[in-house]
């Protein structure tokens, strides 16, 4: 019998080849608060959800969360509301795949975040005034309300609005960087990317094997506990240094990517499934991934 797991934002446009890619493997319950799209067609089940952010959502996974084994969060707002109000939710832990409630408020609030990574060492682009800046939302994901910066009242403008952060823009590589942790915090494996397309969301990536950035990855995780699927953003500049750009405590809405070249971070949580696996990655490889609307 196939493991069953819930998979949030089911009607995103990049979800339905993913949806399809994991019900080989699963069987899956999608969830969305948007009603239109694909999910319906494309998952074993699909259910209307409350808005992730309001108080009808966490009553919601709690009758939903007798229909599987596991549940994935896609969306931040929804990993937000489920990290308030985890002492309602203690009967689900083992369900709920997300990291611990510290870990979840340092990398969600792109303010705390960076002065944690300050404290602790870890290569982050400065708030100091520079040429060229970008000013985007404290909490956000993908490019949306981002801005680039490049005069000194910009700057202070946005400096002084408490929902932004403005860092330093740094020209480089982007990577996209899937990890997997254990329960023990301990990392299971990470799979660099390199971003070649995107509008928001990754369309074209190149799969590469990156002994630095895995070096930088285990860095970090031996300073937040991380626990599941984790995402993170990495830029190298002109001088091959690495510069973290944001940690997401989730799956990335692009792990299609690294599916496809032979790393699932969810055959994980398969029953009767051994957990030392060994992943057969095809490095130096370009994928494509295309959106799909109703």
């Amino acid at each position: 019998m196939k493991t069953k797991i819930l998979i949030s934002a089911a009607n995103g446009v990049v979800m339905t080849t993913l949806i399809k890619r994991l019900r080989k493997k699963f069987y899956v319950v999608g969830i969305d608060a948007e009603i239109n799209g694909n999910a319906n067609e494309s998952c074993d089940e699909f259910y209307h959800a409350p808005k992730g952010n309001t108080k009808k959502f966490i009553p919601f996974i709690k009758r939903i969360s007798k229909k599987v084994d596991y549940i994935f969060f896609f969306a931040d707002e929804e990993i937000l509301n489920i990290n308030r109000n985890k002492h309602l939710l203690k009967r689900l832990d083992k369900k709920i795949i997300l990291s611990e409630k510290k870990t979840i408020n340092i990398c969600l609030n792109k303010k705390i975040f960076y002065h944690f990574c300050k404290i602790n060492g870890i290569s982050i682009p400065t708030e100091s005034y520079s040429k060229e800046m970008i000013a985007k939302p404290i909490y956000g994901r993908g490019s949306k309300n981002i801005f680039k910066i490049k005069n000194k009242n910009d700057y202070l403008f946005f400096k002084k609005k408490g929902d932004f952060i403005v860092q330093k823009f740094i020209q480089g590589t982007e990577f996209t960087v899937d990890c997997l942790f254990d329960e023990k915090n301990d990392l299971v494996f990470s799979l660099p990317r390199i971003r070649i397309v995107h509008n928001g969301v990754s369309i074209i990536g190149k799969i590469v094997k990156n002994n630095k950035i895995n070096k930088f990855i285990k860095n970090l995780s031996n300073k937040l506990k991380f626990t599941g699927p984790i995402n993170i953003q990495l830029i190298k500049d002109k001088k091959n240094k690495l510069w973290i750009i944001e940690v997401n405590p989730r799956l990335s809405g692009s792990i299609e990517f690294s599916i496809k070249a032979g790393f699932n971070p969810i055959l994980y949580y398969q029953k009767n499934k051994k957990k030392n696996v060994h992943y057969k990655i095809e490095y130096n490889k370009i994928y494509k991934r295309f959106f799909s609307i109703k």
